[in-house]
């Protein structure tokens, strides 16, 4: 069989980071991993590189997530009107399987391993069932990502390796739909199989995808040990925690801990109370940032706004603590309740969902009406917050802390910031203008999402 697997872009709010700046996708590399060697396996994704919707194909894998979903589901259409038989997967399809059925001829929910290969032999015979599904199957003897690097002129920027080495999380965030998914109870790919992928592929930079690096401090020891001797340099997501587990994050610095893409959601004390995974204390946070910059570890804050508990000066207040502490970069994310989670349901049960158009589920939109702002207010603020947090002078102001850190990507990653934030203020402004002529309630049914 000749098989495309494809991740589509979204169709809302298109991201101009540069595309050096973003990390490739590892769920292609996995699929393409299991597929038998007598097929061919073609991998695409669409911020990068073309998609091949003019040649053959025996099958399409799509995986998507919500944002994404409407472009996935355009793709099986047109894959599917060309012949090809279309399976979709991914955290949306997963979440909604009922939806993403009726553009495809199969749907994957949760994990593809176990699976996959049924998947395969049934596509081979033609007798595609509606739905697979593997509730959190061993990823212990899952193959070695089959990986397609890009290439840059002159080797710059240098090839930043994604990779993963458990699923599941403990946590119960109300706004997060990974457990829902993976599960609770965390899974781990063996350390010698996360070594064998990186001296397979030479890689001297990794970014691990987790959702939190140091989640199992037994696991994430003797991960950080075994990396001692490949001196590669890496990043990863993890909690204030981890940072103030001093023995843990020194270990992890030793490894080739070089930036950390920190949860911090809230600088607000009852906003944090209110999230299980946070501390509720803006000292430890602090401490936690004046202890990455020591040891020369960028701080990347993720924050939240939109929470029922924040009022409009929340980014007065947030913008200030970034300034005070000199962190180099956020990733500022509007509150959005994706399908699947708890907060999807709360906010539907309260009439409070706007719309279910999935291609303004991103992380930058309102889709919801905040509990003590109109939508367009938290957009506006949101935006101001934005430009002030990159704007010249605040750049010049925390710039003095980061030359010992990583300068270049400090510098980089604002300039793409400031650019993002302009183009995201033409974005609301056409959203908005759509959203007026909506009727602000669910397109889909219902019953299906509160189940």
């Amino acid at each position: 069989m000749r098989i495309l697997l494809i991740s589509p872009m979204s169709k809302g709010f298109s991201d101009p980071t540069p595309g050096w700046l973003r990390i490739p996708q590892l769920s292609l590399s996995i699929l393409a991993a299991m597929v038998p060697p007598e097929d061919e396996v073609v991998t695409a994704e669409e911020e990068f590189e073309r998609l091949p919707t003019d040649e053959d194909w025996d099958l399409v894998g799509i995986t998507s997530m919500t944002a994404t979903a409407p472009r996935a589901y355009e793709l099986a259409s047109l894959f599917r009107r060309n012949g090809a038989k279309v399976v979709l997967g991914g955290i949306h399809p997963s979440v909604l399987p009922n939806e993403a059925v009726e553009f495809a001829n199969s749907v994957v929910i949760g994990e593809a391993e176990g699976v996959w290969e049924e998947v395969l032999d049934d596509a081979r015979k033609n007798r595609l069932k509606q739905f697979y599904y593997n509730s959190q199957p061993d990823i212990a003897s899952s193959p070695l990502p089959k990986r397609k690097r890009r290439h840059f002129a002159f080797g710059f920027p240098p090839y930043v390796m994604p990779i993963m080495f458990s699923r599941g999380c403990p946590n119960d965030c109300e706004f997060c739909c990974v457990h829902t998914v993976y599960g609770r109870r965390q899974r781990f790919i063996p350390i010698e199989n996360i070594l064998a992928d990186i001296k397979r592929n030479g890689a001297r930079r990794l970014m691990f995808l987790d959702d939190n690096i140091g989640g199992n401090r037994s696991y994430a020891t003797q991960l950080f040990k075994s990396l001692i001797p490949l001196k590669v340099k890496w990043l990863g997501q993890a909690t204030i925690r981890f940072i103030l587990d001093k023995e843990l994050f020194n270990l992890a610095v030793r490894s080739g801990l070089k930036g950390l893409f920190v949860g911090v959601e809230s600088i607000e004390r009852e906003s944090l109370g209110k999230m299980k995974k946070s501390l509720d204390s803006i000292e430890l946070y602090e401490k936690a940032i004046r202890r990455c910059r020591a040891a020369s570890v960028a701080f990347h804050a993720s924050l939240i706004f939109g929470l029922d508990e924040q009022t409009p000066n929340v980014f007065e207040k947030t913008l200030d603590f970034l300034l005070r502490n000199s962190v180099p970069s956020i990733s500022a994310n509007i509150l959005t309740p994706y399908p699947g989670t708890r907060l999807f349901k709360r906010l539907l049960m309260e009439k409070r969902i706007l719309h279910t158009n999935w291609s303004y589920y991103n992380h930058t939109t309102v889709s919801f009406q905040p509990k003590n702002m109109e939508p367009e207010e938290l957009a506006e603020k949101y935006i101001k917050f934005r430009k002030d947090f990159c704007s010249y002078s605040s750049i010049i102001r925390r710039a003095y802390a980061q030359l010992r850190v990583t300068p270049l990507v400090f510098l980089g990653t604002n300039i793409a910031y400031r650019k993002t934030t302009k183009l995201l203020e033409d974005h609301f402004t056409n959203y908005f203008r759509w959203l007026r002529n909506q009727k602000r309630m669910p397109s889909f049914q219902v019953s299906e999402i509160l189940k």
